[in-house]
């Protein structure tokens, strides 16, 4: 310290500047800055070593994230309210959709099999329409209509067949000359599905349908049937062949007791009933998890967005050199202080008589927190009109020992104002000490 003091007061003639700075060390005025850091000299109110937003989480302003959340609190709960209600929406709409599958397999049965104990080819019997034809007919409008007026109900059935297989047989001719022919092996099944939402119209229907392929299997077969004993009888007519003769008759007891019917092999049911509920509780426990993360997401954004002053660490950023400290609403006998003290080094490094207030855009509502710093200072202070509503001769008029401190109220100045304010008034040729938080 004395060491300081020789130098100074060695340069003291050199540098009219340093004189000022020699009394202050005179008269005790080190001590201050020495217990108050930058503050004292107006620079900075934050502590850069102990300030968890400088160290830990420079990326984010916590405190600006904190006031986000306390003036914007009721974007989570509604977040959550409408994450929930779409996930409630959806599970509803899936609980209450009824369903019901209703399969069942079918052999069809072949009635010409027993026509090779007579010596007649099954395969020469060819029924009108064939097997594929007839499913056609059983998928086609005409034949849904009808059913749909016979059940009562308009049911979407599905009926597939299965592909016949076929076996390569060597045969000997009349003429010893051999020859191979395909023949058919293994039944022909079919699969008849039923999709619908209640299980009050998929039996009837499948039995509906299966009754009409019974009868247009029946009528395919008898028309064949038919065609080849007309046949026969031409033949034996001109032929003297006796085997035509019971040929001929055992087309015609075919023809009395043909059955053409199907056999159920196998069924399969699925059904969900609407009356089945799903347990809400892990749709709300996680609806509630991902309403908070979107909001907390969304209030990030808004931080980020947000135009206005929120923390000390914004206006730090806007005004680094000229922040004189913060006042908060209530009494606080230790930052009042702390924001008289840094005025006070202005107004007697300036040797100013009167401190002029300024607010930014709209009048203060409340000056508590300004008399409170008044009753500090050695200095008259007054409240003007908001730099808004300044003119520019009040704004530009030198005013001998007069200081101006710009008064900036958390929540509510904007953070352009801020910076065209302070540019302004230090472009004004008068003496601008800081800016003020108050809030």
């Amino acid at each position: 310290m004395r060491l300081i003091s020789t130098t100074l007061g060695s340069l003291q003639a050199a540098t009219p500047e340093l004189s000022t700075i020699s009394s202050l060390l005179n008269f005790g005025e080190l001590p201050v800055t020495r217990h108050f850091g930058s503050l004292a000299l107006g620079r900075r109110v934050t502590n850069q070593a102990t300030d968890i937003d400088t160290n830990l989480f420079s990326g984010v302003d916590l405190r600006a994230f904190w006031e986000t959340i306390r003036l914007r609190w009721w974007v989570i709960p509604a977040v959550i309210a409408v994450a929930v209600g779409l996930l409630r929406v959806q599970t509803s709409t899936q609980e209450l959709s009824p369903y019901y599958l209703l399969v069942r397999t079918y052999e069809a049965r072949d009635p010409t099999a027993v026509l090779a104990g007579v010596g007649i080819d099954p395969a020469s019997i060819r029924s009108i329409p064939d097997s594929s034809n007839q499913l056609f007919v059983l998928q086609s409008a005409a034949v849904r209509a009808e059913i749909a007026e016979l059940v009562g109900d308009d049911v979407q059935v599905t009926i597939t067949r299965s592909q016949p297989t076929f076996t390569l047989i060597d045969t000997v001719e009349s003429d010893g000359q051999s020859s191979f022919v395909f023949k058919s092996s293994g039944a022909v099944t079919y699969t008849v599905r039923c999709d619908e939402v209640s299980q009050r119209s998929c039996p009837t229907a499948i039995d509906a349908y299966i009754a009409k392929a019974s009868e247009l299997r029946s009528d395919a077969f008898r028309a064949g049937l038919t065609d080849l004993k007309s046949i026969f009888s031409r033949i034996r007519a001109n032929s003297s062949d006796l085997s035509l003769e019971v040929k001929i008759e055992a087309l015609e007891e075919l023809l009395k007791r043909l059955d053409t019917g199907f056999v159920q092999l196998s069924e399969y049911e699925e059904g969900r009933d609407s009356s089945v509920m799903i347990d809400g509780r892990p749709t709300y426990r996680f609806g509630i998890g991902a309403g908070v993360i979107v909001a907390l997401l969304i209030l990030l954004q808004l931080t980020f967005s947000d135009r206005r002053v929120r923390s000390v660490r914004q206006l730090s950023q806007l005004a680094p050199a000229a922040l004189l400290g913060v006042l908060p609403p209530k009494r606080d006998a230790v930052r009042d202080r702390r924001a008289a003290v840094s005025i006070q080094h202005s107004v007697v490094r300036h040797h100013a008589t009167k401190i002029r207030f300024i607010p930014l855009r709209e009048v203060l509502d409340d000056s508590s927190a300004i008399d409170r710093l008044s009753a500090m200072l050695t200095a008259t202070t007054y409240i003007s009109l908001p730099f808004a509503g300044l003119s520019v001769p009040e704004i530009t008029q030198p005013a001998t020992g007069e200081l101006d401190v710009i008064i900036v109220r958390r929540n509510l100045d904007l953070r352009t104002d801020v910076v065209e304010a302070r540019i302004a008034l230090e472009s004004s040729g008068r003496i601008l000490a800081g800016v003020l938080f108050v809030g």
